[in-house]
């Protein structure tokens, strides 16, 4: 369950740039698909964020009944109310800055975040329409990829490819479904294929819907604390 909960933090919508795109609140729905050997696993979860103290609360719905409360900085908090307890963890990893969506609302759009990673542009090349880079990795990432492709149609990113230090493809992501907001522009379908060593991929898909901004987002979810008296748990 938690190992379910915690994976879903890195593929859940970064939502902290929101505060300089001109949103300070937003709640949308969240279905999260996930394939390996065979085996479809779905979790369906709406989301609330607050730019003011970046707070973001999902609740999951179906399978799991658990509410989940994270922030940039690494706070994560899992409650069951069902049984009345809490699960806490603190690290950077679960930061809602620790994810790519972050730079679509953080209007980062050109390199996804890599520079700020130190990752260095060496090439682009045009195809019709299409901008293509390639991204070398700082010395301290270079253990665990040779480079970075990214491929932008009409400036918005469709396409990323991750590369190991063997030069062979590990992971691919497509960005796609975008939708133009007042404030701000998404992709509501991200899917990504990782391969493992041993021949076998697993893929994600998570698809975002009903977007509600500032004014006509409203739910007492936004509010939410978890109880004082819940149980803790490791």
């Amino acid at each position: 369950m938690n190992r379910s909960i915690v994976g879903l933090v890195v593929i859940v919508i970064v939502l902290t740039g929101f505060k300089r795109s001109g949103v300070d609140r937003i709640m949308l729905r969240m279905e999260s698909q996930s394939l390996q050997e065979g085996k479809a696993t779905t979790i369906r979860a709406d989301l609330f964020y607050e730019a003011l103290d970046g707070k973001l609360t999902t609740i999951f719905k179906d399978p799991l009944n658990h509410i989940m409360v994270s922030n940039q900085h690494g706070e994560l908090t899992v409650y069951n109310p069902g049984e009345n307890t809490v699960f806490r963890r603190q690290s950077l990893e679960y930061s809602s800055e620790n994810n790519l969506m972050f730079y679509f609302l953080h209007n980062k759009i050109q390199d996804l975040g890599l520079r700020e990673m130190g990752f260095t542009l060496t090439r682009t090349s045009f195809d019709d329409n299409l901008m293509v880079t390639r991204w070398i990795p700082p010395a301290s990432l270079a253990r665990l990829f040779s480079h970075i492709e990214l491929v932008h149609d009409d400036y918005m990113p469709i396409y990323a490819g991750y590369y190991n230090a063997q030069q062979q493809l590990i992971k691919k992501v497509f960005y796609s479904d975008y939708e133009v907001f007042p404030q701000i522009i998404l992709p509501l379908t991200i899917t990504e294929f990782n391969y493992l060593p041993d021949g076998d991929s697993i893929i994600n898909r998570v698809r975002f819907s009903d977007v509600r901004i500032n004014r006509r987002a409203e739910s007492e979810w936004f509010d939410f604390e978890i109880p004082d008296d819940a149980t803790i748990i490791d």
